[in-house]
């Protein structure tokens, strides 16, 4: 008898430790589809989409950095923000990153004044790109600048290409607007008039008061002046076709594994 329900309990064994691990298998099937449904439209999802957009801030704040730092290299003129930083520190003495805090910090009081408030990304970025600045110049500095006139223009060209692109990815990430984009906009709602045009007008003020009181200013200035805006305008073009690819292929690859899951739930 003992026998018998030993044979049994065997038989009961085989028979359910395979249905276990269907079962193991399938949950863990389950799981990866959970996943990948919440990642594609629950919480992690805004999670996942914060954490892209802070990388997308953070890649665009240090090529902004570095953009500027190659402007201030050429000793073209650097664009005419940094016209007029420069003209604090020759005044102050303070470091460039600081410099580059109290401005900004300033522009992006009187904005929020003015009726634009700052996002998330508009508070970071400076935090990013003061030291970023302050390095890349520093490495720059230790090699002299391009003799011939015409690779200082394109060094200039590129490093306004980079600053558009940066700004671009900052609009991007929809942490909220660069110090500029934010001020010119607010400036833009007073006065009623186009922000391109508002903006225009701003950049030049920077190297007028910039260089009347004592900042670098040359031709860079006025190149970026002059470029910076459709720079921006085809940089955000470029970041959000490259962002919205992204996207689409982290999106295809969720329905992937909800689709294999499905299959194997089918099997089952």
């Amino acid at each position: 008898m003992e026998f018998v329900q030993h044979r049994a309990a065997d038989a009961t064994s085989q028979e359910v430790s395979p249905t276990i691990w269907d079962r193991l298998r399938g949950r863990a099937w389950s799981r990866a589809g959970a996943v990948a449904a919440v990642v594609s439209t629950g919480p992690t999802r805004r999670v996942l989409t914060i954490s892209t957009r802070l990388l997308i801030l953070a890649f665009g704040s240090a090529l902004i950095a570095s953009s500027v730092a190659v402007t201030l290299w050429t000793e073209l003129g650097p664009g005419p923000l940094d016209v007029f930083i420069g003209a604090i520190r020759n005044i102050t003495g303070i470091p460039l990153t600081f410099a580059v805090w109290t401005t900004v910090g300033a522009i992006i009081a009187v904005a929020w004044l003015l009726g634009r408030r700052p996002g998330l990304g508009t508070l970071l970025s400076p935090f990013i790109i003061g030291p970023v600045l302050q390095s890349a110049f520093s490495v720059l500095d230790r090699f002299d600048a391009p003799d011939a006139m015409i690779v200082r223009i394109a060094l200039q060209l590129v490093a306004i290409v980079g600053i558009g692109i940066g700004a671009g990815a900052l609009i991007v990430s929809g942490l909220g607007a660069g110090s500029g984009e934010l001020f010119a906009g607010a400036t833009s709602d007073k006065v009623g008039k186009p922000e391109s045009s508002v903006r225009f007008v701003i950049e030049m003020s920077w190297i007028g008061i910039g260089v009347a009181l004592g900042g670098p200013a040359g031709l860079g200035s006025v190149m970026v002046a002059v470029l910076v805006g459709p720079a921006v305008a085809r940089g955000h073009t470029w970041v959000d076709a490259l962002a919205a690819r992204s996207i689409k292929g982290v999106v295809n690859t969720h329905e992937a594994i909800i689709a294999r899951e499905l299959q194997a739930s089918g099997r089952r």
